[in-house]
């Protein structure tokens, strides 16, 4: 049986806590500092910013456009059409780009033919992305640019950060440099909304930065965090980040165009950023609509260990849709679409398969891919598919069945006893949860006293064992209640009347489940 203070021990034992002065320096970054030298070099002449159309690339876009701003100088900023021009810096988007210096950011690591029709122009390029490089003999292979990248930077002490965070430090680089009175904990609010959507490990510094920018968010100082906070109107956390605001920031990319995102995060009204968020609220459901139609009639092979799916989808989903299948049949899956001459997709992965390096090793029937150890990104000739599933399903029996598995973190059965505000305080002091520090889970078993269906599937419980009651939440439920239930659940604060503890009902065990 669980006590609070096993809860305590098991969840400190998870954290490694840093404060914001022991944030890693830039310098350990490998050649920002001559990234930064050369951006104010050319800071009287063009640059441009070249994004990318998920929240990551579009809040890294927002935080270089405003720091940019204000110094004084205006940047363009190029975001990439998904469906026409696809991701990162290529040589179709360079034909539009006009500049002197070119800076990506959250992209560009794989930009081997952009790096060199930027030398024979001209343009000075610095990369900035923090994707897995190609490796090739043991070495990196990297585009013909100034590169800065945690992943090949030996000194930086943690690898796993975003794309917006490199951009972050290189705007730290640039104020050291020129000596600037900028404060970059202006950028907090929505840096911490990259990290989370972009599934990095709330550990180390990026635990230390999402609790600076959530605190900063929910204060909704800037324009857009304004419209966040007025739309939904309640204390905001990191999972109302990921499931939440994200999703609406990343639609736009998905389903039409992600300028509507970076104008959303740059609005210096906040009308005008309340009106661009319910866009991204309509886009948003717009894609849900077009999940659930391709979800109804994609085709896969069940008995594949690596599933490849195929068919005439909308691009901007297909990312999403490889997510949903991972979660229902618990293995690494690839959804692709045509795309004139080739086929287009994303992959997603699970547990402990690294999709880079199976992809990686197909490199020979791919026309291009990127990404990292959960997710992926490829364009494939449509006669190489079959051999492609070939030899991703050989490549992948070198895992053993324990690496498909997604950890659930159901911490042991916690009794009613233990289930007060103190223990919410408990939780709420490990916060924020997400990729690596995962919200935790218990098990319990109790009596159902009373039952009421608030809508559709959704289900409010009250629950008691030993004397003690409980309320509880179930939602999208279709099953029946028995007098007693075995149940997985979480722990969350309800504020409606009062402040007072709520029961998330996960899963409810089958065979507890019978006819009143």
């Amino acid at each position: 049986m669980l006590t609070k203070e096993k809860i305590r021990k098991i969840l400190s034992s998870r954290i490694d806590e840093i404060n914001s002065l022991n944030l890693p320096h830039f310098s350990l970054l490998e050649n920002i500092e001559e990234a930064a030298s050369l951006i104010c070099e050319y800071k009287n002449k063009k640059i441009v910013v070249v994004g990318d159309y998920d929240v990551d690339g579009v809040v890294s876009s927002a935080i270089m456009k405003l720091f940019f701003e204000k110094m004084g100088i205006d940047v363009e900023v190029v975001i990439p059409d998904r469906f026409e021009e696809g991701y990162g810096l290529t040589s179709k988007l360079l034909e539009r780009i006009d500049g002197d210096l070119i800076i990506t950011v959250d992209n560009g690591i794989t930009s081997f033919e952009a790096a060199k029709i930027c030398k024979k122009r001209g343009i000075k390029l610095i990369i900035t992305d923090h994707h897995t490089p190609k490796i090739k003999d043991g070495k990196f292979v990297l585009p013909d640019a100034l590169i800065v990248n945690p992943k090949i930077s030996l000194d930086f002490p943690f690898k796993e950060i975003c794309g917006a965070e490199v951009a972050w430090y290189l705007c730290g680089a640039i104020k050291h440099k020129e000596k600037l009175k900028i404060d970059l904990r202006e950028f907090l609010d929505m840096l911490s909304i990259a990290i989370i959507a972009d599934v990095m490990p709330l550990t180390h510094m990026n635990r230390t930065l999402t609790q600076m920018g959530l605190r900063r968010l929910n204060r909704a100082i800037s324009p857009f965090a304004k419209a966040i906070k007025s739309f939904f109107n309640k204390e905001l956390t990191s999972e109302d980040v990921a499931y939440q605001i994200a999703p609406r920031i990343n639609a736009a990319g998905r389903v039409s165009n992600a300028l509507i995102a970076f104008e959303f995060l740059i609005s210096k009204d906040e009308n005008k950023a309340f009106e661009l968020f319910l866009e991204l609220d309509r886009l948003n459901n717009l894609r849900k609509e077009m999940e659930n139609d391709i979800l109804e009639k994609i085709e896969i092979n069940e008995k594949d260990s690596f599933l490849v799916a195929c068919g005439d989808f909308h691009e901007g989903v297909v990312g999403i849709i490889a997510s949903r299948l991972v979660n229902e049949y618990k293995k690494p899956a690839i959804v692709l679409t045509s795309k004139g001459e080739y086929l287009k997709g994303s992959g997603r992965s699970l547990g402990n398969i690294d999709i880079f390096e199976l992809v990686s090793g197909c490199e020979e029937l791919l026309e291009g891919f990127g990404g990292h150890k959960m997710a992926c990104g490829l364009s494939i000739k449509e006669e190489n598919l079959e051999k492609f599933k070939a030899k991703l399903n050989s490549l992948i029996a070198k895992y053993d069945e324990d690496d498909f598995f997604i950890e659930d973190f159901v911490l042991g059965e916690l009794p009613f006893s233990e289930i007060d505000l103190e223990l919410l305080d408990i939780l709420k002091s490990f916060e924020p949860y997400g990729e690596a520090n995962p919200k935790p889970k218990f098990i319990a078993r109790a009596k159902v006293e009373s039952v009421e269906n608030i809508k559709d599937n959704h289900y409010r419980l009250i629950l008691s064992q030993n004397g003690i009651y409980q309320k509880a939440i179930i939602f999208r439920y279709d099953g029946e209640f028995g007098e007693e239930i075995t149940f997985k659940f979480s722990i969350s604060e309800n504020n409606y009347y009062s402040r007072e503890v709520q029961l998330i009902i996960e899963e409810i065990k089958e065979k507890d489940v019978s006819k009143n």
